[in-house]
Parts: C-alpha cells; sequence; structure tokens
C-alpha cells in the first residue's frame, strides 16, 4: 500500500475567466425583480378594481340596456359640473351611453 498522500490535480484556471463566470452565475440566479404591475389606468379605459390613474375618477355607468344590463366603469375626467376645466388639449364631450360629460382629446 502507497504511504504517499492524496493530492487532487485540477487544471490550472485562468482567474480573469473564473471570476467571469462566477459573476456570471451570480447574476442568472439573483432574485430577479418582479415585472411592473399595472397600477395606473389611463384615460377613457376600463377601472380595474375602482383604481385608475391619478387626476382620474372611476365612473360607473350603465349602457343602451340600462340597469338591466351589466355596469360598466372606466377612468374619466368628469366635466359635469357648471365650472368643470379640462385639461390643456382637452374639451367636454357627451359620451351617450356612457360616462356622460367627461374630458377628452381634441380630435384634429
Amino acid at each position: 500500500m502507497n504511504n504517499r498522500p492524496f493530492t487532487l490535480k485540477l487544471p490550472k484556471v485562468n482567474f480573469y475567466f473564473a471570476s467571469v463566470l462566477l459573476f456570471s452565475v451570480s447574476v442568472t440566479y439573483a432574485k430577479q425583480p418582479k415585472p411592473l404591475e399595472q397600477k395606473t389606468i389611463p384615460q377613457g379605459q376600463p377601472c380595474l378594481q375602482g383604481k385608475c390613474a391619478e387626476g382620474l375618477k372611476c365612473l360607473t355607468y350603465y349602457g343602451i340596456a340600462g340597469p338591466s344590463g351589466p355596469a360598466f366603469s372606466s377612468c374619466e375626467i368628469p366635466c359635469q359640473e357648471p365650472n368643470s376645466l379640462c385639461p390643456t388639449g382637452q374639451r367636454c364631450s357627451t359620451i351617450a351611453d356612457g360616462p356622460g360629460l367627461v374630458c377628452r382629446p381634441v380630435n384634429r
């Protein structure tokens, strides 16, 4: 029996290659951020659980079928009050069978 100590012979590895490999593995397995959830609903789009983008209000309304039909909702800037002002580039428009008097972009 041989009494010499056991030595493990590994190939020589370039330090640069080893550090790049280690970095790429750590980046790959690092906790990736979750995709951003849509938290803001744009103007004229259906509300998401009653939430809209800042400055918009979730309006609920019925379509042509009235209360016997489904209720709809959309994120709007209401302008039914006499002193209501719409943002620049928008005007107060009536959306029939929809949210009623709301601000909408001016068509060019």
